[in-house]
């Protein structure tokens, strides 16, 4: 059976427009494009492979105290790290020198948009609350997200869990 587009309803040509693809009952694969300073990193197009990404902001105690656990797992080559900072670069310089230590290779530190509620909430967050953990799968779906201070019980329980997922169904 073929349908002429102008035929359909302009809110389900919008829908079809605007729809990220996917699959029936698959959700699309999580994507972002943010700065590091130097350039713009965009998630879909960095190797597949599990990846911790962390939001945070410097004047959040619970944030600071979780980036050292953050920047070792990075070091373990386990899974990449990701760090996005919820504010202004000139914020993140000021932060205390054991911050911007972690905040090293192999761990990729972002700066988030201006306005992050958007984002946040594609990654699960929609309060906004900081910090905000999510462990995607190799193929950018979430496994586990966590609003609030994570320990290396959870992360490493949860990596687990990912790595024990299959792959979604298309």
């Amino acid at each position: 059976m073929h349908h002429d587009r102008k035929a359909l309803p302009v809110a389900l040509v919008l829908a079809l427009t605007l729809s990220p693809p996917g699959h029936a009952g698959v959700p699309p694969a999580l994507d972002f494009e943010l700065s590091d300073g130097a350039r713009f990193v965009r998630l879909a197009a960095l190797p597949e492979r599990p990846t911790v990404v962390n939001f945070w902001r410097a004047d959040c105690p619970p944030c600071l105290r979780e980036l050292p656990l953050l920047a070792a797992l990075a070091s373990q080559g386990t899974a990449r790290v990701i760090t996005i900072a919820l504010q202004r670069p000139s914020e993140t310089a000021n932060a205390p020198e054991h911050v911007l230590n972690a905040l090293r290779p192999p761990l990729l530190a972002l700066h988030g948009p201006s306005e992050p509620r958007g984002l946040l909430a594609r990654f699960g967050n929609r309060s906004g609350a900081l910090p905000h953990t999510v462990i995607l799968n190799a193929h950018r779906h979430s496994c586990a997200h966590h609003s609030g201070e994570i320990n290396a019980h959870w992360l490493q329980q949860q990596l687990a869990l990912c790595a024990a997922q299959k792959a979604p169904s298309r």
